[in-house]
């Protein structure tokens, strides 16, 4: 039989308001019993009393006390930019791959400009500084899928002792996703993460990393 403290653990886990409710303290826990009955008893196949709910609700909240935050302060080294940046998407295809090769001869990228390739199952997406789109699309000759103008980069650089943090990710997305900023796309290396943006984001985005930054350091001096 299906025990219903892992049932209600799961749905606390997949609901990111009522994980953040739960663990601040701020949950009317019997409130929320009556919401997840339901889905509990479909999952567990028997009923479940709301005091039975609530019971495992205050149970995960000690246990969730105990584990680090979902959302944790990561340390923000240095924060570096790059616009204005193009996005020229192609078809994934044998030809188009054989031409990719070449593309580095026939185009100069300095350290100031930025540019990435990414090969996907069906499309090959370049990030690109605009300067350089004409030179691409020159070189490939071959009607694009997508182009893209007016975006920005803006990299987020942390140190090699997150390795192996969970969340590390999750927590300076959720930087953007409190303030409504929409991601165009995201580029990793291991100790920087690439947000690419829309130019009129770019000023909000880059303050509030800056903020961290700050912080991160205050707290370094401290």
């Amino acid at each position: 039989m299906i025990k219903i403290q892992p049932i209600v653990r799961e749905i606390v886990l997949g609901q990111i308001e009522a994980y953040f409710a739960l663990t601040h303290g701020y949950m009317n826990m019997s409130s929320y019993a009556y919401q997840i009955r339901s889905v509990v008893e479909e999952r567990t196949k028997k009923q479940a009393t709301i005091t039975s709910l609530v019971v495992s609700l205050s149970r995960l909240r000690k246990e969730f006390k105990k584990e680090k935050p979902l959302i944790q302060k990561v340390a923000i080294k240095n924060i570096t930019t790059k616009l204005p940046l193009s996005e020229i998407v192609y078809e994934n295809s044998h030809n188009f791959i054989k031409e990719l090769e070449s593309l580095h001869k026939n185009i100069s990228v300095s350290q100031e400009d930025f540019f990435t390739t990414t090969i996907g199952t069906t499309e090959v997406d370049i990030m690109t500084s605009s300067n350089l789109e004409n030179k691409i699309l020159k070189h490939f000759k071959i009607k694009p899928k997508i182009i893209n103008h007016n975006l920005a980069a803006v990299a987020v650089s942390f140190g090699a002792e997150v390795f192996g943090t969970p969340n590390v990710f999750f927590s300076l997305l959720s930087v953007t996703a409190r303030a409504r900023i929409n991601i165009e796309e995201l580029i990793s290396t291991p100790t920087e993460l690439i947000f690419i943006i829309a130019e009129k984001d770019f000023g909000r985005t880059v303050a509030l990393f800056s903020d961290l930054h700050r912080e991160s350091n205050q707290e370094a001096t401290a």
